[in-house]
């Protein structure tokens, strides 16, 4: 294992551990996610045994978006979870219109008994919406080359033309950002000497440790957005889509060790980006990262609708979510920044799932031990307390 050259104070663990388990709260929890993937698997099926247009054709239907890279969270009450899907259909964009794709998908879909009832026509997609807390968005796509996952959809509600995407590509983009540096992380070497000294967390969600400090980030800045336009008049002040801050994150991501380092640095290129337009009036465009056409007009760009009010929407909502994170992970975190950060939920209920992992931490003795400073790495990336390079401090419950 890759040795984490800074030394963490005792109230950086914590903070980071308490981050970790707030998000991890924060997202779908496995039988939503297990529903939504039977639903679109149900779609599949049932868009395979068309015997009309579809069965001529080789077709997918997976997910893109926050399930895909891992960094879905839970709607605010009376809200729905937008689950985004692809239909991908293995044939040239060449031999089709995108109305035609667009309606053949609606035939089928109305043609059913099920889905009939919940369909709703949206300007590049179809939704289902299942009436509980999610709906499914399935977009239509070609393909632009047979050997590769690029794929042509409809560029808007007139479904005349094409405009290009790459979900899996964008997945794949954002996962290799995500794990640079992994074997360094504050809280997956941490959960590395936890299974060394055998500390139970059953009483933890299990990805508490595992998730990358980018995807915490996102979730965690995905759900500010939610608090901050939640009340807001949102035809005047638009939302910053969850694409275009999931980019922008990834893109300003340094590979940092640790939940708060990725925040605090996602913060500052924010804000840069606010300014620039808040001062000089300098519009930034987000870009699909993957969409690699020579021609910059003809990539996807995220940011093509907006306006000056998205760019006044974007700094407010910016230099909001500064003050409330600044406030939060400062020395004084109590339970009115948490309130303002994420919502009235689990505010209690995380501080205790911390304080129980805390008071099993001290307790054990080996723990005290490896994050005392006689931890050892030996060559196959196994902490220990004999054989290998010793590590540094780690600075939790180290003896001063």
């Amino acid at each position: 294992m890759k040795n984490n050259m800074k030394k963490y104070t005792e109230q950086e663990y914590k903070k980071d551990e308490l981050l970790a388990i707030i998000a991890a709260n924060l997202e779908l929890d496995a039988t939503r996610k297990q529903q939504m993937e039977s639903a679109y698997r149900a779609v599949n099926d049932v868009l395979s045994k068309d015997e009309n247009f579809f069965k001529d054709y080789t077709i997918n239907v997976y997910a893109q978006g926050s399930l895909l890279i891992g960094t879905t969270i839970k709607p605010l009450p009376g809200k729905e979870f937008d689950l985004d899907i692809v239909l991908h259909i293995e044939s040239s964009y060449l031999n089709h219109t995108p109305a035609e794709i667009y309606d053949e998908l609606y035939r089928v879909l109305s043609n059913h008994d099920t889905y009939k009832t919940l369909l709703k026509k949206k300007n590049r997609c179809v939704r289902i919406d299942y009436n509980s807390d999610f709906h499914m968005d399935i977009l239509p796509g070609c393909m632009i080359s047979l050997n590769n996952n690029r794929l042509m959809i409809p560029e808007d509600n007139r479904r005349i033309s094409w405009s290009r995407t790459h979900p899996k590509g964008y997945g794949e983009w954002f996962k290799e950002i995500a794990e640079r540096n992994k074997s360094s992380f504050l809280l997956q070497e941490r959960y590395n000497l936890m299974l060394e000294a055998k500390i139970e967390t059953e009483d933890l969600p299990l990805d508490v440790y595992l998730k990358t400090p980018l995807q915490r980030t996102v979730q965690i800045v995905k759900r500010y957005r939610d608090l901050y336009y939640q009340n807001k008049d949102t035809s005047k002040e638009p939302a910053v889509s969850s694409i275009v801050l999931t980019t922008l994150l990834a893109q300003s991501h340094e590979g940092n060790f640790s939940i708060q380092e990725a925040l605090k640095n996602a913060v500052v290129k924010l804000k840069k980006l606010a300014n620039d337009y808040k001062f000089r009036k300098i519009k930034f465009a987000v870009y699909n990262p993957v969409d690699n056409h020579e021609d910059k007009d003809k990539r996807e760009n995220f940011t093509d609708s907006w306006e000056d009010k998205h760019y006044q929407s974007f700094i407010g909502f910016v230099e909001d979510f500064e003050r409330k994170l600044n406030a939060f992970i400062g020395e004084d975190t109590n339970e009115i920044n948490y309130k303002e950060l994420f919502g009235n939920g689990y505010y209690k209920e995380n501080i205790q799932r911390l304080v129980k992992l805390e008071e099993r931490l001290k307790g054990n003795s080996k723990l005290a031990s490896l994050l005392s400073g006689t931890a050892y790495t030996d060559p196959r990336g196994n902490i220990n307390t004999s054989t290998g390079v010793k590590n540094g401090n780690h600075g939790f419950y180290a003896q001063s």
